[in-house]
């Protein structure tokens, strides 16, 4: 019910005055740090939960390949990666994690989504597990996420908005979970701003099919300037330039696929436009073709290791990997890394200098969630986004 796919090495630790010598090096790159060791090294056995079989079988697929991909690329040979299939479901997933312990693994990798995540949250975990889910909720209590999370994308949006002078912000998305973590985020992201607000929040069901009533909720009225008996106030609405009929100089979208083409065209009759008013969104606007997007902003994941990664993968396996593969890569080099330190335990883990993979520079934090150095990137149309600020090098550690 699990494989074997392949064995790799990592180091011992150092001890002294019985105690363990917890000294991490300053370069915690372990995409350009390969080094192999040269002194006695003891082994390190990690479970990874993933989808092998059944309709979600191509992401497991691509997450093995990643795995496969670091151990290959470090070039050692003395942890044992062990896979197992969670199916896909629940149900699948508590038979994989059952049959995992039966190994003792130091670690677990996985599983992908929130509802498998669940299922191994309640088998209550030792050891740690360092999962892939977006959903911040099912974190916790020894278990955590590589994935990139809602509301580092909005402190990075608030924080580059905050800089180019942006203080009153509206949000229009769909009243659903996703929605729910954004407002949130932005709640919490804009106390860090002076004199940031939100001034308008619209939402909307998912289901809903026409999205004229929420741009309006947010949008200035439409004013016929032939009509006769216009009062003062519609006179000085149409002398004014849109950007000063707004009550916000910035807009978030969270929304995706046809609904987003939707509401951008709703938005662009109304005169509200990335021109007129910057427009803000989620990492998803990367995959967008919508023209009239042409401008609008999104933080991200820096992307120049990405397409190495992307490269690689492809001159190994024949076909490009899905987008979130990489944190598979991740992962596992992450665990090499802390073994060879042996320090794989919740204080390696959790280290606040963070640590730098395919996916840029993250650190895991106590509750489960991450933080990520992102870029800001800008559509130019056509399905190209250029980087306009670049990420920190650094994660701040004095707060």
């Amino acid at each position: 019910m699990f494989k074997r796919l392949f064995v790799f090495c990592l180091v011992c630790l150092v001890c002294g005055c019985g105690q363990t010598i917890r000294l991490l090096p300053t370069n915690r790159d372990f995409v350009e740090s390969k080094t192999v060791p040269t002194h006695e090294v003891s082994k390190t056995k990690t479970a990874m939960l993933l989808p092998l079989t059944g309709s979600r079988a191509v992401v497991g697929e691509n997450f093995q390949n990643a795995a496969l991909m670091s151990g290959l690329e470090r070039s050692v040979e003395t942890t044992e990666v062990l896979f197992f299939d969670t199916k896909g479901t629940p149900e699948g997933t508590t038979e994989a994690y059952r049959q995992a312990m039966l190994e003792s693994p130091d670690v677990v990798l996985g599983p992908v989504f929130a509802s498998e995540v669940k299922a191994v949250r309640a088998e209550n975990p030792t050891q740690p597990v360092i999962s892939f889910t977006s959903d911040s909720s099912v974190l916790g209590d020894n278990i955590y996420s590589l994935a990139l999370l809602i509301p580092q994308q909005i402190n990075r949006v608030v924080e580059y908005a905050c800089t180019h002078g942006q203080r009153r912000i509206a949000l229009i998305g769909p009243q659903d979970k996703t929605g729910e973590i954004v407002i949130q985020s932005f709640e919490k992201a804009i106390q860090l701003c002076p004199s940031m607000q939100i001034t308008k929040i619209s939402l909307y069901q998912p289901n809903a099919t026409d999205l004229t009533t929420p741009v309006q909720r947010i949008a200035p009225p439409l004013i016929d300037a032939r009509r006769k008996n216009l009062t003062e106030w519609e006179k000085e609405l149409l002398r004014n330039p849109s950007a000063e009929r707004l009550s916000f100089d910035a807009l978030f979208i969270f929304e995706s696929g046809v609904k987003l083409e939707q509401l951008v065209s709703i938005l662009y009759y109304y005169d509200v436009t990335p021109q007129i008013v910057p427009f803000y969104g989620l990492a998803t606007l990367r995959q967008t073709r919508i023209d009239q997007l042409t401008g609008a902003y999104f933080a991200d994941i820096p992307q120049y290791r990405i397409e190495m990664f992307k490269r690689n993968y492809q001159d190994a396996f024949g076909k490009a990997p899905l987008p979130i593969a990489s944190f598979g890569y991740d992962a596992v080099s992450l665990v090499s890394f802390l073994s060879q330190e042996n320090v794989l335990d919740e204080s390696a883990l959790i280290d606040p200098i963070g640590y730098n993979g395919m996916n840029g520079r993250f650190r895991l934090n106590p509750d489960g969630t991450n933080d990520r150095l992102l870029d800001m990137f800008q559509l130019q149309g056509k399905g190209k986004a250029v980087v306009v600020e670049q990420a920190p090098a650094e994660f701040n550690t004095q707060n």
